[in-house]
């Protein structure tokens, strides 16, 4: 049973409601809220979600816009209820929390502290750092995406690691415009800070590491494909974080295309693991 907050105005959303509606928004226009434990938070998030403990949130509302949409969650939908009671209370006027919370949420989480990613900078989160950190990540999973497609033997997945490994390359130009803009300058990967980040890929997963895992005994195809999912989740959650840092108006909207395309391969690969698993279960 959900516990009572006290609040009979309170909406709450279904995961599947709550899919819809993280979806019509645009990037920034709503605050999805995580109210557990950073514990909890490391082991799993929603793509994109601020992390205010409940504990602390009667202290850092200041922190929320109080002008936007709110979906508020936790590990079963309790925690949530009384966050947004609380948000209600002063002077939020759209908070939701989500049914069942993220226990529900049958999808991919994203893994690590709210500043993974971001925290491989070394000397402060300028624009000119992000993008160049986003060029570099780019870059490390198009190389990931190519060494996975030469260790399937599945033709039609060899299909669609090289297709996002392109996807990839294509990234790294849209990154390089931003950079150009923000920075007046050109890029080179063989500058320190491009070495710095050289072999890392997006969620901040070392290529080499991800592949000797994945050329370990007793990995399957459905391994890569899970594998690239995390990938692809991480890289979501990150590239949402990087755009809240970007002030530079074209380089944000280079951000907010990168997140959309994210979004994309997420959604292929997921397409990708349900035909390959029904393939498994037929073969039983």
């Amino acid at each position: 049973m959900t516990l009572l907050t006290g609040s009979t105005g309170i909406g709450t959303m279904s995961v599947e409601e709550a899919r819809k509606w993280l979806a019509d928004k645009k990037e920034g226009g709503a605050v999805l809220l995580d109210v557990r434990q950073p514990q909890e938070y490391r082991s799993g998030h929603l793509p994109g979600a601020t992390l205010i403990p409940l504990p602390e949130l009667p202290d850092r509302t200041g922190e929320l816009d109080a002008s936007k949409p709110v979906l508020a969650y936790c590990r079963s939908g309790n925690r949530s209820r009384a966050a947004a009671a609380l948000l209600l209370t002063e002077g939020f006027q759209e908070v939701y929390s989500l049914d069942g919370g993220i226990t529900a949420w049958n999808g991919r989480v994203a893994t690590g502290d709210y500043r993974q990613g971001l925290s491989l900078l070394k000397g402060g989160e300028t624009a000119e750092e992000l993008t160049l950190l986003a060029w570099s990540l780019e870059e490390g999973s198009r190389l990931f995406y190519e060494k996975i497609a030469g260790l399937s033997a599945d033709n039609g997945v060899k299909e669609v690691f090289y297709k996002i490994a392109g996807a990839e390359e294509k990234h790294k130009e849209k990154v390089l415009s931003a950079y150009r803009t923000v920075s007046g300058k050109e890029f080179s990967p063989d500058s320190p800070r491009g070495k710095d980040y050289e072999g890392v890929m997006e969620g901040g997963l070392r290529v080499e590491e991800a592949i000797a895992f994945l050329q370990g005994e007793g990995r399957s195809l459905l391994d890569m494909i899970e594998i690239s999912m995390q990938v692809e989740t991480n890289a979501l959650d990150l590239y949402i974080k990087m755009s809240r840092e970007i002030k530079s108006g074209a380089a944000g909207k280079v951000f907010a295309s990168l997140i959309e395309e994210e979004k994309q391969h997420l959604s292929r690969l997921g397409r990708l693991l349900e035909e390959k698993t029904g393939e498994d279960r037929g073969a039983d």
